[in-house]
This record gives structure tokens, C-alpha cells and sequence, in this order.
């Protein structure tokens, strides 16, 4: 279930974050909506994304008065996860390698995060701006966070510019390559050529800037690809087109 910290719509605080989400249920609505364009996940409140919000008040909710405002534990926010969940299937994804899912991997974090990495805008494949699909798992936890190796491996390029004030390190681990993105830095020692074991510190979770949201962005590949992992003519994900899934890896993760 997907939970917003303020009020979304008419006379809403309307953060970017909050707006985000609550564009995104809708998205996954818009069968209920028909006939009606998706929204452009930008986290900006304007009149298409009120208009929405009380289209699926008065034809899904069949509230008299629709107000135009999504509220936090409110019956249009909790009206949206429940018809989110009926209708929204996830996109299909490269399977990983039977290696990749009978190996025992360290989850990147000592806790599981709160919020699901499986739904909403976390999860592979959701809907990004442009109808670009998200490339990996974000894994939402405070700025700061320790970052782990999911395996031994060797770094394969220095940490790099990434992301609205983030960046990235690539590994190469046993059974595939992974992108720890969205960070704030690295730990000590850490560069191009680095030999790492399984668990150990690797990095820490930074801050968007400007959007008040941390986490680390997670992307795997098989290994198979070769050059830049991301790949903007490659769609929809716009990324190397050795990408794979990272959920049921995360699953199984200790």
C-alpha cells in the first residue's frame, strides 16, 4: 500500500513525492477511467491530475462532492491502493539466470526497508516520464544509509555522477553486474579495481536533491551486454540490454 505524508490535489501541500505516488495509483486506474490520457508522473500538481482525482472520486468512489484532494489515510487514497492492486499487473522482465536465483546474496542493507521494493514506483518496470519503465528496485531508507556487496566482486569504474546530486558505483559480482545508484559516496578504499567481499561496506544512500526522498537505486545485469549501462535509444528502459529484474534476487537476499 502506498502512503503519502500530506494532502495531494485542491489546497494540498502537494510535495513532490506525495504528487508523485498519488499520479502514479491513478495510472494504474485508468481502466476505471476510461476514456482518459495517463498522467505524466512529474510531481507536479496541475489541473489534470485534479481533474483525475475527482474523476475517480465521482466514477469509481461515486462521491457526490468530489472534493479534488487525496489525504493521507483518507477514502480516495485508500480507494486508489485497493483499485491499484485489482487492475495493475507488473511488467514482464528478463528472467534472471538460474545461478542468479539459487545463490545466496547479502541484501545491500543490515534492515529490509519499510515500504516495498514489489509496488508502486519502486518496483521494476513502473512507469517513468515519456513512457520510460524503471530500470531496477529502489529501496527507500534515510540519507546515510551503509550500503552493502550483495557479493564478492570487483569495482568496475570509480563512483561517477548519476542523479539529481547522486551517484552510482558498478560492480561486477559473480553472477552479474550490479548498479548501486542514487548514492551520496563510497567507503574507504573503494575505486576501479577494487576487490570486495560479500557484505562488505561499500557505499551509503543519498539524497535526491530538490524531491526530500533517499534510497539506493538498484540495477542488476546478466553480464552478457557489453559498454555504458545506459542505453537512452535502448526503450523502454533506456538502459544495456543485458537488464534484468532485481526483485526475486532481492527476495531471497539474507
Amino acid at each position: 500500500m502506498e502512503n503519502i505524508s500530506f494532502s495531494v490535489g485542491k489546497e494540498g501541500r502537494n510535495q513532490y513525492k506525495d504528487v508523485t505516488i498519488v499520479q502514479h495509483l491513478i495510472n494504474g486506474c485508468l481502466q476505471l477511467l476510461a476514456p482518459m490520457h495517463s498522467l505524466e508522473p512529474d510531481g507536479k500538481i496541475g489541473p489534470k491530475t485534479i481533474s483525475a482525482i475527482m474523476k475517480f472520486q465521482h466514477n469509481v468512489l461515486k462521491m457526490d462532492n468530489p472534493d479534488g484532494r487525496v489525504d493521507p489515510h483518507g477514502k480516495t487514497l485508500r480507494g486508489l491502493n485497493h483499485y491499484y492492486t485489482v487492475s495493475n499487473k507488473p511488467v514482464a522482465a528478463s528472467a534472471p539466470t538460474a545461478a542468479t536465483q539459487t545463490a545466496a546474496y547479502e541484501f545491500p542493507f543490515k534492515t529490509r526497508p519499510a515500504e516495498s521494493y514489489k509496488t508502486g514506483m519502486r518496483r521494476f518496470g513502473s512507469n517513468r516520464k515519456k513512457g520510460r519503465l524503471h530500470a531496477g528496485c529502489d529501496l527507500y531508507a534515510p540519507v546515510g544509509t551503509a550500503i552493502y556487496a550483495m557479493d564478492d566482486g570487483e569495482v568496475l569504474k570509480d563512483v561517477y555522477f548519476f542523479y539529481l546530486g547522486t551517484y552510482a558505483l558498478e560492480v561486477k559480482h559473480t553472477n552479474f553486474v550490479a548498479r548501486y545508484g542514487e548514492i551520496k559516496g563510497v567507503a574507504a578504499g573503494i575505486k576501479k579495481g577494487t576487490k570486495i567481499k560479500k557484505g562488505q561496506l561499500i557505499a551509503y544512500v543519498g539524497e535526491l536533491k530538490g524531491l526530500n526522498m533517499s534510497m539506493l537505486h538498484l540495477e542488476l545485469y546478466s553480464g552478457t551486454g557489453s559498454g555504458p549501462l545506459t542505453v537512452r535509444g535502448n526503450k523502454p528502459y533506456q538502459r544495456r540490454s543485458d537488464l534484468i529484474d532485481p526483485t526475486s534476487i532481492l527476495d531471497s537476499a539474507v
